[in-house]
C-alpha cells in the first residue's frame, strides 16, 4: 500500500502545483482550482458557485471552492484535490467543496464518499450535519445518512462535534447519532463491515492517462515527469506541463 501512494502522490504533487495555475472555465469561478474529475460512473452533475442549476459532470473536469457535485442512482466520480487526496462518491450522495487555508475541506451533505491520501502532506476535513471527521495519512468511509458511520481502513480519523471527540484508529469504526450527540466510543470493524462499493469506482490507468493529458494543454510547456499506477497495478511513466502560458 506504502509503494502504491509514493507513485501516485508524485501526481498528486503535480495537481497541487497545476491547481495553482489553471483558470476557471466558467464565467462565475472564484479562486483557485481544488479538483480535477478522474472517473465517472452513471448519473452525476455538478452545481457551480453562483450558479442556479446542476450540469453534467464530466471526466477531467476542474472544481473549484463552492461546488456542488451530486450522484443519482447507481452514480459514481472520483476526484484529486490540489491537497493531495483522492475522494470517491457512491451513489445518491452529495457534497460542496470548500477550502480552509492549507486543510480542503468537503461538505458531505448526504450519502457516502471514501478518501485516501495520496501524500504524507495531505490533509481533508468532511464536515457532515452531525460531526467533522478530520482525515490524516488515512483511507475511510464516511457515510452520512439517519447516522453518520465512520470507517477507518488505514490511519486516523478524528470525529467530533458539540458533544464531544473521538480518535478512531486502523479497523476502527464509531457513529453519531447528530449534531448534538457525542461520537461513539470506537469499536473493531468486523467482516461485515469492510465497504467494498470504493473498488468500483477505481480508477483505471487509461483515465488518468486522459486527465494527465489535459492539464498537460492547460498548463503549458515545461515538462514534469512523474509515474502513474492503474488499478491493475502496472504503472507507467507520463510527462506533464507546468509551466504557465
Amino acid at each position: 500500500m506504502n509503494n502504491r501512494l509514493a507513485k501516485i502522490g508524485a501526481a498528486a504533487v503535480a495537481l497541487m502545483f497545476l491547481g495553482s495555475i489553471v483558470k476557471p472555465n466558467y464565467a462565475f469561478a472564484a479562486g483557485k482550482v481544488n479538483a480535477i474529475v478522474i472517473f465517472v460512473k452513471g448519473p452525476v452533475e455538478v452545481k457551480r458557485r453562483r450558479v442556479r442549476n446542476f450540469t453534467e459532470l464530466k471526466l477531467n473536469d476542474m472544481l473549484y471552492a463552492g461546488d456542488t457535485v451530486k450522484t443519482g442512482k447507481r452514480g459514481q466520480a472520483s476526484l484529486a484535490t490540489k491537497g493531495g487526496a483522492e475522494v470517491r462518491l457512491n451513489q445518491n450522495s452529495s457534497f460542496e467543496i470548500t477550502s480552509r487555508g492549507r486543510v480542503r475541506e468537503l461538505r458531505l451533505k448526504v450519502g457516502q464518499l471514501w478518501t485516501r491520501m495520496l501524500h504524507r502532506m495531505a490533509r481533508l476535513n468532511v464536515r457532515t450535519p452531525s460531526a467533522v471527521c478530520a482525515i490524516r495519512g488515512t483511507e475511510a468511509d464516511i457515510e452520512q445518512g439517519d447516522l453518520l458511520t465512520v470507517k477507518v481502513y488505514e490511519g486516523h480519523v478524528d470525529v467530533s462535534n458539540v458533544g464531544g471527540r473521538q480518535s478512531l484508529k486502523a479497523g476502527q469504526m464509531s457513529t453519531v447519532s447528530g449534531a448534538a450527540s457525542a461520537p461513539a466510543a470506537p469499536k473493531k470493524m468486523g467482516a461485515g463491515d469492510l465497504g467494498k462499493w470504493q473498488e468500483d469506482a477505481n480508477v483505471d490507468l487509461k483515465d488518468i492517462q486522459q486527465s494527465m493529458d489535459k492539464l498537460t494543454t492547460a498548463a503549458g510547456d515545461k515538462k514534469m515527469k512523474i509515474q502513474i499506477q492503474g488499478k491493475d497495478g502496472k504503472t507507467k511513466n507520463v510527462e506533464i506541463n507546468l509551466k504557465k502560458k
